[in-house]
């Protein structure tokens, strides 16, 4: 079996330069890459997209995939993993699913449920859109960076459609037989360690787990440490792995 095409599917408030470096690494790890850009970040649109849009963006990649014979495996990061998880339903090209410091979010549930039902301190709602606070973000997203690095990626920062907060999931991938897998991330500020462990074991015993030593962005502080957990897992979700 051939390698699957890894399909990123990002979080909110950054931009698709954030992912250059990973999809470079993993072109050259043998892995085609993929970064969906989602419509509900930085959108302009009237009225703003919403998760249903974002998850046709998915979901068209995914199509154009299958038509060419490709099967796929998804890496949803933050709030990627609301995204991806809705987009692989009925997608029969997707082997699994990648959680990277992500929200694993029960059907019925949505992203602001699992934050107890209110913003976060660092999040600032200003009408249908959602910001991050810049004095709070070189610590809560970019922790494990210099203080250069962390300067340069707050300015690739933009808003996200509060919709996509609002917005109950539909779908639960791990009930329906699809592997997936989780990455933790031990010094994330933005979603703590003690969170992703209570969406992972959502996903069930036998679903495959890699810690790194990162905040929450490791496709930018550890990007080489992210393409050996991507490696592993996906070869231990084929099987293939010893």
């Amino acid at each position: 079996m051939s390698k699957p095409v890894i399909v990123i599917v990002p979080g909110a408030w950054q931009k698709p330069v954030v992912w250059n470096d990973l999809v470079q690494q993993l072109h050259t790890a043998g892995f085609e890459a993929i970064h969906v850009e989602l419509r509900t970040v930085g959108s302009t649109a009237t009225p703003l997209h919403r998760l249903a849009d974002d998850v046709a963006a998915v979901q068209y990649v995914l199509g154009e995939l299958a038509r060419q014979g490709k099967t796929a495996l998804l890496l949803g990061h933050s709030s990627g993993g609301l995204v991806g998880s809705n987009a692989i339903k009925g997608q029969d090209n997707v082997i699994g699913m990648i959680y990277l410091a992500t929200f694993a979010i029960p059907h019925g549930k949505a992203l602001l449920d699992m934050l107890g039902g209110k913003p976060l301190p660092w999040m600032e709602y200003k009408g249908d859109r959602v910001f991050g606070r810049q004095e709070m973000l070189a610590d809560v997203m970019f922790n494990d960076l210099n203080a250069e690095e962390q300067q340069r990626w707050m300015t690739e920062m933009t808003h996200t459609s509060a919709a996509l907060f609002a917005t109950p999931s539909g779908y639960e991938p791990w009930k329906d037989g699809i592997p997936c897998a989780y990455i933790f991330c031990a010094k994330d500020h933005a979603l703590p360690l003690a969170a992703q462990q209570k969406m992972a074991a959502q996903l069930g015993p036998e679903a495959k787990a890699v810690t790194l030593e990162s905040g929450h962005c490791p496709f930018l502080s550890m990007p080489e440490q992210l393409v050996d957990a991507i490696q592993m897992l996906e070869a231990q979700m084929r099987g293939t792995y010893s």
